[in-house]
């Protein structure tokens, strides 16, 4: 079972979202511990005692993992700093290092006290009741670099909300050489929802992830899925693979009822072998579920050069479903 981990804050964007978790996701868990003051401390209480939260990273790793992220904090204030795609430049280092810019709060959490203080030291932070406060961006940057230290030591899959994030997160693991890259591209799923899901009480929603139907197809559903993104790295087609997700998306689907709305699910995917003689053999399946094939998608193929290990990362888009919230 893998564990999406939410970047790049301390909490998602709304219960919206923690519904389309209950329904697609087997297990959740969030780089930061969720502030007290969170509009979503409620409902997060609530699915405590359910199966989809998951244990966030620890102290121990929070220690581990801050001294690294103290080190490119101390590059960008170095004399011969040059430009970085993801850190920007010299102006926008010193907007983050002025007082009236720190706009995002940063709760105090076990294992990150070395890497506050020198936050708070070289001016990237200022000191306040409970945590830290820096500016926004630089507490997205560095809650995703602490979220991919995470995945790539617990082999988990990195998700948020906004295709934005994802790209900045894309950035911050690449880096050019000369003997060329990968073929990189996403993968986007259409996952049906119940079209009142932003009405539907969180207890329905409970008590449905809790039937034994339904938690069997969720868990075929991530064992598939997990499969086809393997397949998906290796550059190899295998319509096999391919089948028996397609198998378990339309099960799992069928489960959400009749009334549904696609929200989709963007996931990276990087293979060293050329990608289009693989996504050509998939596109072209004929079996018992090629209907089923056109809740696939492969995004534009481009070339990236990782460093080695990368992160599985990737993030939903629910505007179709908020548009129809507010009309």
């Amino acid at each position: 079972m893998k564990t999406f981990l939410y970047y790049p804050g301390m909490e998602v964007r709304d219960e919206l979202w923690l519904k389309f978790a209950l329904l697609w996701l087997e297990r959740l868990a969030f780089v930061f511990t969720v502030s007290e003051s969170s509009e979503l401390h409620g409902a997060l209480e609530r699915l405590r005692g359910s199966d989809l939260l998951g244990q966030s990273p620890g102290a121990d790793f929070f220690r581990r993992a801050a001294p690294a992220a103290i080190t490119q904090l101390e590059a960008l204030l170095a004399p011969d700093f040059e430009r970085h795609k993801v850190f920007g430049n010299r102006e926008l280092i010193a907007r983050w290092r002025e007082g009236r810019n720190h706009d995002c709060f940063c709760p105090a959490q076990a294992g990150l006290e070395p890497l506050h203080h020198f936050c708070v030291q070289t001016g990237f932070a200022s000191a306040t009741t409970g945590g830290i406060l820096m500016a926004r961006r630089l507490a997205n940057l560095l809650s995703m670099r602490l979220a991919r230290d995470w995945a790539l030591a617990n082999e988990g899959v990195l998700i948020t909300d906004h295709d934005y994030l994802d790209r900045l997160l894309h950035l911050l693991e690449s880096r050019y050489h000369h003997r060329g890259g990968q073929d990189c591209f996403l993968l986007e799923i259409a996952l049906p929802v119940p079209r009142a899901l932003a009405s539907l009480p969180l207890d329905e929603l409970l008590a449905l992830r809790q039937r034994q139907g339904f938690r069997s197809a969720l868990a075929a559903f991530h064992t598939r899925l997990e499969a086809l993104l393997l397949m998906l790295d290796s550059g190899y087609a295998e319509l096999a693979v391919l089948e028996r997700f397609l198998a378990a998306h339309a099960t799992l689907g069928q489960l959400m009822g009749p009334e549904c709305v696609s929200v989709p699910l963007c996931l990276s995917v990087s293979t060293r072998l050329p990608a289009a003689p693989m996504l050509h053999a998939l596109r072209g399946y004929h079996g018992p579920w090629q209907a089923q094939l056109a809740a696939l998608a492969f995004l534009p193929i481009k070339r990236s050069h990782f460093h080695h290990p990368r992160s599985r990362h990737g993030f939903t888009r629910l505007g179709s479903l908020r548009q129809l919230t507010a009309s």
